[in-house]
């Protein structure tokens, strides 16, 4: 499964590509919301691909998946929490120049993503599950499949 994630991954992340021809991109005049959704897609399936690469190769070296899924969901929440701060960092940027940020999705994002950032802290220290893990994995992709889904409507909205 882990390695269909990481294929899912590279699949999105090879998609900026097709964002970038059909996108405002190849004009020169980008929206500023849009480099950002770009930058967003590009992170949300590298970090899903790395942490299942990394979820992989931990799952095969420490002789217990239960401590490989746990040290795993703990590595990805301290690193969801510097992104999701690093993140709200352009947002508020970009509100600030632009305003042309959809402050309703970003507050659904930053939801979900608190409630996996603590469904993989209890992981790290309880359950020791894949589920969790998997869960926070698929966000990923979704958030990456958003984004993408985003920057091709606005490639075509004149």
């Amino acid at each position: 499964m882990l390695v269909g994630v990481t294929e899912i991954a590279v699949a999105l992340a090879g998609f900026s590509g097709i964002v970038v021809a059909l996108g405002r991109g190849t004009s020169g005049k980008w929206l500023p919301g849009d480099r950002l959704r770009l930058r967003f897609l590009l992170e949300a399936s590298l970090t899903a691909g790395s942490f299942s690469l990394l979820a992989l190769v931990l799952y095969s070296s420490m002789g217990n998946s239960g401590h490989a899924w746990g040290v795993t969901s703990g590595l990805w929440a301290v690193y969801m929490v510097i992104s999701l701060y690093r993140s709200h960092l352009n947002v508020q940027e970009d509100l600030v120049r632009h305003g042309d940020v959809d402050k309703t999705a970003n507050r659904i994002v930053l939801g979900f993503f608190s409630i996996l950032i603590v469904l993989q802290l209890v992981n790290m220290v309880l359950w020791l599950h894949f589920a969790p893990l998997l869960a926070a994995l698929v966000l990923n992709l979704a958030g990456a499949a958003m984004q993408f889904a985003r920057l091709i409507r606005s490639a075509f909205q004149g």
